[in-house]
């Protein structure tokens, strides 16, 4: 990939967010000690990781979170239900009070001119259902994009920046717990030849050894905070967002006017 279509793949505000920060924030740990030791000082390092970030390493890296992301979501999605989308939308889930949910769908009514299931039509057939509610949500997305749902754009970045980095999670943790590795060996607080463990040296690590230390230690933490309660929560804040911006949205009457000259002048 060439370097001027790798960096128009990082400024997309959800490709960065959602897909290159979680990948980067794996590999941070064993990253931060090998280039505080060797980049300044070695020029052939530093030409191969220019070569690697030309070639789509960071490319790479993005892909790999967005895949496990992904199968990740097909996992999740067997224990949920379905998606918070379509849960929403079931007559049988009390998640939102029926005042909201009515209001929702009758928003969907108005706009789409579509007619959701009764909930005698989704007992009767709730696969047939949900295939219809998961049709209307990704019409809604379509509509849905744009600087005028900017709000929107945000729950949708950061339902997959936490969805990709509890993917990355297994791997992130073994990175930060090797980079806590290599912090003690270069603070000298842990030997191999002989073994020995010097918890003193941790009052002055050294600059590498102390970076290295607080760096891994401060990613391992914050891989705690991912969960798949707190990745459900954000599913589920951004399902109200996107049924919430139905308001703002031309009735599909509106938008068959709005298109009827340029349908014409385009047969003549």
């Amino acid at each position: 990939m060439a370097l001027g279509a790798l960096i128009e793949q990082i400024r997309d505000p959800y490709q960065q967010k959602a897909r290159v920060f979680p990948g980067l924030l794996t590999v941070l740990p064993l990253c931060v000690p090998l280039l505080w030791l060797l980049g300044p000082h070695n020029p052939l390092l530093t030409a191969l990781l220019t070569l690697l970030t030309s070639c789509g390493a960071i490319y790479g890296l993005a892909s790999v979170a967005r895949g496990r992301g992904k199968r990740l979501e097909e996992k999740l999605l067997l224990r949920w239900g379905g998606m918070p989308t379509t849960i929403l939308l079931r007559h049988r889930d009390t998640f939102l009070d029926d005042y909201t949910k009515n209001r929702y769908r009758a928003a969907i009514k108005a706009k789409l001119g579509v007619d959701l299931p009764t909930a005698q039509d989704e007992a009767q057939d709730p696969a047939a259902a949900d295939r219809l509610y998961s049709g209307v949500t990704r019409h809604l997305r379509e509509l849905t994009r744009g600087k005028e749902h900017s709000l929107l754009l945000k729950e949708n970045i950061a339902y997959g920046f936490h969805r990709n980095m509890l993917a990355m999670k297994p791997l992130g943790v073994s990175t930060s717990l090797v980079g806590i590795a290599v912090g003690l060996f270069l603070s000298e607080t842990l030997q191999f030849s002989p073994f020995r463990i010097h918890p003193g040296k941790l009052l002055s690590p050294g600059a590498v050894g102390g970076i290295t230390l607080f760096v891994a230690t401060a990613v391992l933490i914050s891989w705690m905070y991912f969960t798949e309660a707190h990745l459900k929560r954000i599913g589920y804040v951004y399902a109200e967002r996107l049924f919430e911006s139905i308001a703002g949205l031309q009735s599909r009457r509106a938008r068959s006017k709005a298109t009827a000259p340029a349908a014409k002048s385009t047969e003549v």
